[in-house]
């Protein structure tokens, strides 16, 4: 009777640890922090480091047999670093999730490494200008140039979310995220067009003036005691200008959502290799264009003097 209660005991025994082995078997793994070293050509298998502690981790080969995963894995790259679930069958790791890595970032931070690039920024500016960093926009004629101030904001807005976001990757993730920031292609768009402008503007002035020099005319363009911000706003003979206007308004609301827009982006610094700094909405890209080109139509058919 003895006997046969302990060879019940012993199976019963042998049947749980059977069964507990076999559930931590299918039990899914994660891993919170690995690099992807390797993608297979036909998205089949990938090859990850793990760096939960560093990246000197042992390899992890793992297979991709669902078609959804193989899809989604189009979306990585070498050199991102990833979340993952991965299942066991026969030992062979299978994937069933992957994610980017993530870090958060404050708002805090976020504000000062913004207020602290634009600083040195705007001092090195100034320091090109000997201290007086207005004269970048200032015309021959002594007056501020519409032209030369939506060039210099724009660029300045692009340049100082550039390095933030730069700075950024660099200090949350590694200093193997440094670097690997792209310009999206609307941004780039934009970008061409406020330099498109301005030459443009440029370009149109400077053939009215040489035209009336050469006809032996008084010159259209007379010069101003003094540059007032009044000048982004009004002809040269003091009347107010709609197209002048409107291209420092749409150049004002193009900058202020791009700003908001880095502000959010940088709320999470994903851990890819190559990132996209934010792209700009087909609506702002389009009334930016539409701005810019009524300014340019204006510039070219009025005269020097009041265009």
């Amino acid at each position: 009777m003895h006997f046969k209660g302990f060879v019940r005991g012993t199976c019963i025994l042998v049947i749980v640890a059977s069964s507990a082995q076999l559930l931590s078997a299918q039990a899914p793994k994660e891993i919170t922090n690995a690099r992807i070293d390797d993608i297979a050509a036909n998205f089949t298998s990938l090859t990850v480091t793990d760096c939960a502690s560093s990246c000197d981790g042992k390899l992890v080969n793992i297979s991709v047999r669902d078609t959804a995963a193989q899809k989604e894995l189009k979306n990585f790259k070498k050199g991102d670093h990833v979340s993952a679930q991965l299942g066991n069958d026969n030992g062979q790791s299978l994937l069933q999730t992957i994610s980017i890595r993530a870090l958060p970032v404050s708002s805090g931070t976020r504000i000062l490494v913004l207020v602290v690039t634009a600083a040195v920024y705007f001092f090195i500016t100034a320091l090109l200008a000997k201290f007086h960093p207005l004269s970048f926009v200032l015309g021959l004629d002594k007056r501020y140039s519409n032209s030369k101030v939506q060039l210099a904001l724009w660029f300045s807005v692009v340049i100082i979310t550039y390095i933030a976001a730069i700075y950024l990757r660099a200090a949350e993730a590694g200093a193997e995220f440094l670097g690997g920031v792209n310009i999206p292609q609307n941004l780039l768009l934009m970008s061409g067009m406020s330099a498109l402008t301005f030459g443009g503007a440029k370009g149109i002035t400077t053939s009215k003036v040489n035209s009336a020099v050469q006809a032996r005319l008084t010159s259209p363009k007379t010069s101003a005691s003094a540059p007032s911000f009044w000048n982004l706003v009004q002809n040269d003979d003091g009347f107010f200008d709609i197209g002048d206007f409107q291209m420092l308004v749409v150049t004002l609301l193009a900058a202020g959502m791009y700003l908001v827009l880095v502000f959010n982006f940088l709320g999470s610094v994903e851990m890819r290799k190559v990132a996209d700094l934010p792209n700009v909405d087909t609506t702002i890209l389009a009334a930016f264009g539409l701005g810019h080109g009524a300014y340019l139509a204006k510039k070219a058919a009025g005269n020097a003097g009041d265009s």
